[in-house]
């Protein structure tokens, strides 16, 4: 058997050697640039999908949808022709939360008053238009005090008289603004003859002032207790007791709900020109809570003069507001009926309290003719008198405020009653004088004569 030479062998063997070498090294360079193609592929892919999220994020969690409604024409690559589509939010940069900004209540009061609704039934006036109108709230033209704050007369640009309520407030929570604007929203809708209308307001620098209609200055309890007037005629005093039962009956029927005075006097109630009775201030009751501590200590005062009228479950649980109405309205017919005021602390301890006083006289003939005012004595028959006795009585009833009979009911009573006392005045053949036409008249006003009766039953 024969050998190949050593050389052979080792040429042979090196032949093969440099060809799969370079084999070898073409592959490995073939893979290397696959493999960095491939590599640049996905890190330009992830780059876009990085992007991609980031924009999808910085829209939905830091930016506003922005959004013009225009529309923009749009071509793409599958329909060359132009599409309309709407444009893209707009990405907002992302802002760091700001740290909170202490905010007063001045300026609470005055972004209030640049966005609230105001009542659409009232004009608004500007602070600078009510103090040229009250010639800056001057002494001269004070009216007077009561429980929500001092009365101005006022004269308004187009020669109107008015009366504008200065209202002091304590600093008020965004809440209470509403509240107040919600109750100038009420009040504002009030139209009754017997009511007096609101006209305008201002909520303007920490200012709450109203404006009214101007009635007067002649209020009933002027009319009944100062000395300088002659007494009122039963048919006027008739003609007072039903007007203010009308306006109740309008605030407790008319609006859901009810709404109640709580304060009605003799003092809220104004007399016009014709001695129409004007109930001022109806409802502004649920503003007291708001005004200052100066003006609540005012009301303090003034509610201690005024404590014939409160009924004896003021305050207490579950009360009426309209109830208490009622209450009030029977102490007003009492003073119509008896001059007397309904709490003189300068009588007798025993006669303080009107309604305490009366309460036992009202259902005794001898007693109730005692009780009259003098000014009127006689003017009426003793059934007139009995029947105008039984109203009372029904209104100020002090254990079982549930008795105590609806507004409406007392209206319709009042009603009644005046049409006896027409048919007994036109069947009287004895006195051929008018018991209804006393005068009412003095130095200090023009009031010449009473309104004829017949009014009355209208």
């Amino acid at each position: 058997m024969n050998f190949p030479s050593p050389q052979k062998v080792k040429k042979k063997k090196k032949g093969i050697g440099a060809g799969s070498t370079f084999l070898l090294v073409g592959g490995l360079a073939l893979l290397g640039t696959f493999f960095a193609l491939f590599a640049v592929r996905m890190n330009h892919r992830r780059a876009q999908n990085l992007a991609a999220s980031h924009r999808s994020n910085n829209s939905i969690a830091y930016s506003l949808p922005v959004s013009t409604g225009r529309e923009y024409p749009v071509a793409t690559e599958d329909n060359p022709q132009m599409k309309r589509v709407q444009p893209p939010p707009v990405p907002q940069l992302r802002h760091l939360p700001s740290p909170p900004v202490r905010i007063d209540k001045s300026a609470k009061r005055k972004s209030f008053s640049a966005t609230c609704q105001y009542p659409s039934f009232a004009k608004l006036f500007s602070a600078a238009e009510l103090q040229l109108a009250t010639n800056c709230f001057s002494e001269e033209n004070l009216l007077g005090e009561g429980p929500l704050g001092s009365v101005y007369r006022a004269k308004l640009p187009d020669g109107q008289f008015a009366v504008v309520r200065n209202i002091p407030m304590s600093s008020l929570s965004l809440h209470e603004e509403e509240q107040f604007t919600e109750v100038l929203q009420t009040a504002s809708k009030l139209r009754h003859p017997n009511i007096v209308t609101l006209l305008g307001f201002c909520i303007e620098n920490g200012e709450h002032l109203l404006v009214y209609e101007y009635v007067g200055h002649l209020s009933l309890y002027n009319a009944m207790h100062d000395e300088v007037y002659k007494p009122l005629s039963w048919g006027l005093r008739l003609r007072i007791a039903i007007g203010v039962a009308r306006a109740l009956d309008y605030l407790h029927s008319s609006f859901c709900p009810p709404i109640a005075h709580s304060d009605l006097k003799a003092t809220n109630i104004l007399l016009d020109e014709e001695l129409t009775p004007r109930i001022a201030d109806c409802g502004l009751a649920s503003l007291r809570p708001l005004t200052s501590n100066s003006v609540k200590l005012r009301a303090s005062e003034i509610a201690i003069q005024n404590t014939g009228y409160i009924a004896p479950e003021h305050g207490q649980p579950g009360s009426s507001g309209t109830k208490s109405d009622t209450y009030a309205l029977g102490v007003l017919l009492l003073e119509l009926l008896t001059g007397r005021k309904a709490f003189d602390s300068s009588g007798p301890r025993g006669e303080q309290l009107l309604v305490k006083w009366a309460s036992t006289r009202l259902h005794d003939r001898r007693s109730l003719e005692q009780m009259i005012d003098g000014g009127i004595a006689g003017t009426f028959s003793s059934r007139v008198a009995s029947q105008y006795a039984d109203i009372i009585s029904l209104c100020t009833q002090q254990v079982e405020k549930e008795f105590r009979p609806a507004v409406s009911e007392i209206v319709e009573a009042l009603t009644a009653l005046i049409q006896k006392q027409n048919k007994e005045a036109s069947s009287s053949v004895a006195d051929k004088t008018d018991p209804f036409s006393k005068s009412f008249c003095s130095s200090r006003t023009r009031f010449i004569s009473s309104p004829t009766f017949s009014y009355l039953s209208s």
